[in-house]
C-alpha cells in the first residue's frame, strides 16, 4: 500500500499548492519533524525534554542499521501522526513554502549575457579523485543526551562511510571530530583500510568552534578548548599541528568575521544543520547562516587572505530515513585518489564541495596560453596574459542513489513539494571583486551519468586575480536557487 501511495504522489500533475500535508508518507513526517526540531537546538532547545521528540522515541521503532521505520497500525501511531501534522504545519503557516529566494532574486536580476564566453565539452572520461567527510560526530559526544537511539558508535559510523565509497567504487577519509576529545579517532583508526582513511581530529574551542583535523597524539590543550574564544581559540591551536577550520562562522547571534580568522587555515562555508538538507522544507531558522560564511570568505580573499573553503556535515545523530543525506552531504572532494596526501591537499586548497547526491565532483585548473603546466586549485600562478581555465563536472556517483526505501519515500514527497520539474544548472566563474564573469546554463538530463563534462574560458590577466567557480541549481517553478557546487580558488599574481 505504501509503494502504491508514493507511486501515485510521485506521478500526480497536482502542484504543490494542491498538496495537503495529510497526504505524506508517515516517514516523511518523522524525518521533517526532527529536521526542523535539530534546527531548533540552535537557539537553545533541548531534544530530551522535547514532547513530540519523546513521543517519537516511544512510539516508533527504527532499524538504525538499515535505516528503515518499522510501522505498525495503532492508536498511538494515528495520534503521533496527528502531532506531527500540526507541528509541520504551523511551521509552514509562519513560513510560506513557495517564496523567492535572495538567490533567484539575484539570479533573476542578472543580465544574461556573460563576460566571457563558456565554452562546454560533455561526455568525456572521468578523472578519479577522494571524497573527504569533515566534521563527523559519534555517541561519544556528549551532546543530545536523549537521542541515543539515534546515536553510533565511531565503528559504525565508519562502516556506513565504507559501504558508501564501495558502492561508488571510490575512495575517502572521514574527519572524527567530538567535542574535545579524540577518542573515535583511536577506535576507528583500527578499521581505517586503503579504501577509506581516518583522521585525528576534534571539535575545540568556546563559542568559537573549530574543527582540528590531523592533530598531534597527546595534544596537551586536547580537553581545554572551552576555556579559548575568538581569536585566542586559533592563536592556541597552532600548537595542535592540525589543519584547523573556524566552524559555521556565522551560526550565533555575533558572527565570528573573517578579519579575526587570522592564520586559521580552513572555513567552513557550508554545515548540513545549517542549510536546506535532508529534504527539509519549511520552518527554516537562520537560513542564510551558510550564505553569509560564503560571503564572509569571499570577502576575505578580496583582502589577500587564503582560507581552504570546506564543508562540514556536522553530522550528530541519525535522522530516520535521511541518514545517509546528511551523513554524507556535504562533503569535501579532493581530485587525487592518494588518500594519504589529504590532509596535505586540503592545506594547499586543493579542494572542492559537493552539496547532495545530484552534485558532480568538481575539479578546477589553469594555465596562460603560452605556458604548458595546469595549475591546480589553491595554487599560485604568476603572469599576464590569456588564461586558459576549465571546470571539470564528474558525473559519475550521481548515478548511484541513497537507495533504501525509507530514503527514496521521503525523497518522492519532497519533490512534489518542490515542483521538481523546470530545473536546471548554471555554471558560474567568478573573480576577486566577486562578480561572475562568465556563465552557462547546463541541463543535466542531456549527460551521460559515467562521464563528465568541461566547461572552458579564457580571461586575459593584467594584474593580481582569482579565478574560482560554482554550480547553481535553478527552479523558474517554485522561485528557488540550489547551491549544488563549490570551487576553492586559483590565486594569480599574489605572491
Amino acid at each position: 500500500m505504501k509503494l502504491i501511495l508514493t507511486i501515485l504522489l510521485f506521478t500526480s500533475s497536482v502542484f504543490a499548492s494542491d498538496i495537503k500535508f495529510n497526504q505524506a508518507p508517515f516517514e516523511w513526517l518523522i524525518s521533517q519533524a526532527m529536521l526542523l526540531k535539530t534546527k531548533e537546538t540552535l537557539h537553545g532547545h533541548d531534544l530530551k525534554q522535547d514532547q513530540l521528540i519523546q513521543e517519537i522515541l516511544e512510539v516508533i521503532s527504527y532499524d538504525n542499521e538499515n535505516d528503515h521505520l518499522i510501522l505498525s497500525s495503532n492508536m498511538k501511531l494515528f495520534r503521533l501522526r496527528e502531532k506531527l501534522l500540526d507541528y509541520i504545519q504551523s511551521k509552514y503557516r509562519k513560513k510560506p513554502f513557495i517564496e523567492e529566494s535572495p538567490l533567484f532574486q539575484k539570479w533573476n536580476q542578472e543580465s544574461e549575457k556573460s563576460l566571457y564566453t563558456v565554452e562546454l565539452l560533455k561526455n568525456l572520461p572521468i578523472s578519479p579523485g577522494h571524497y573527504v567527510f569533515n566534521h563527523v560526530h559519534t555517541n561519544i559526544s556528549q551532546d543530545n543526551p536523549g537521542l541515543k537511539l539515534f546515536k553510533m558508535s565511531p565503528a559504525k559510523t565508519l562502516k556506513i562511510y565504507e559501504k558508501y565509497l564501495k558502492k561508488r567504487n571510490t575512495k575517502g577519509v572521514v574527519h572524527f571530530t567530538d567535542h574535545d576529545t579524540d577518542i573515535a579517532y583511536k577506535k576507528a583508526s583500527v578499521l581505517a583500510n586503503e579504501h577509506i582513511g581516518v583522521q585525528r581530529g576534534i571539535e575545540w574551542g568556546g563559542s568559537t568552534h573549530m574543527c582540528l583535523v590531523g592533530i598531534k597524539e597527546n595534544w596537551d590543550l586536547l580537553g581545554k578548548g572551552r576555556t579559548f574564544r575568538g581569536e585566542e581559540s586559533i592563536i592556541q591551536s597552532r600548537s595542535s599541528k592540525g589543519f584547523r577550520i573556524i566552524n559555521h562562522p556565522n551560526a550565533r547571534k555575533t558572527p565570528f568575521k573573517y578579519t579575526s580568522w587570522l592564520d586559521a587555515d580552513g572555513v567552513e562555508v557550508w554545515n548540513t544543520i545549517l542549510e536546506n538538507a535532508g529534504f527539509i522544507s519549511a520552518g527554516k531558522l537562520n537560513p542564510s547562516n551558510n550564505m553569509d560564511a560564503l560571503k564572509q570568505w569571499a570577502d576575505s580573499l578580496k583582502i589577500g587572505k587564503r582560507y581552504t573553503a570546506m564543508s562540514g556535515t556536522d553530522f550528530h545523530f541519525n535522522i530516520p530515513c535521511v541518514r545517509d543525506h546528511i551523513m554524507m552531504y556535504p562533503s569535501n572532494f579532493i581530485p587525487t585518489t592518494d588518500i594519504s596526501k589529504s590532509q596535505e591537499n586540503l592545506f594547499r586548497g586543493n579542494t572542492s564541495i559537493l552539496m547532495s547526491p545530484i552534485a558532480p565532483k568538481l575539479n578546477l585548473r589553469a594555465k596562460f596560453a603560452s605556458g604548458k603546466k595546469w595549475s591546480k586549485m589553491g595554487e599560485e600562478l604568476i603572469g599576464r596574459g590569456e588564461l586558459l581555465v576549465e571546470l571539470d563536472g564528474d558525473l559519475s556517483d550521481t548515478r548511484t542513489k541513497l537507495n533504501s526505501s525509507c530514503y527514496n519515500t521521503v525523497r518522492s514527497f519532497y519533490r512534489l513539494l518542490t515542483s521538481w520539474k523546470k530545473r536546471f544548472w548554471e555554471i558560474r566563474f567568478y573573480n576577486l571583486k566577486g562578480d561572475v564573469i562568465a556563465k552557462k546554463i547546463l541541463f543535466p538530463s542531456k549527460l551521460k551519468k559515467d562521464k563528465s563534462f568541461t566547461a572552458r574560458i579564457k580571461i586575459p590577466i593584467t594584474d593580481k586575480e582569482i579565478v574560482r567557480a560554482e554550480i547553481w541549481r535553478i527552479n523558474k517553478k517554485s522561485k528557488s536557487v540550489d547551491l549544488i557546487g563549490i570551487t576553492n580558488p586559483i590565486y594569480l599574481n599574489r605572491e
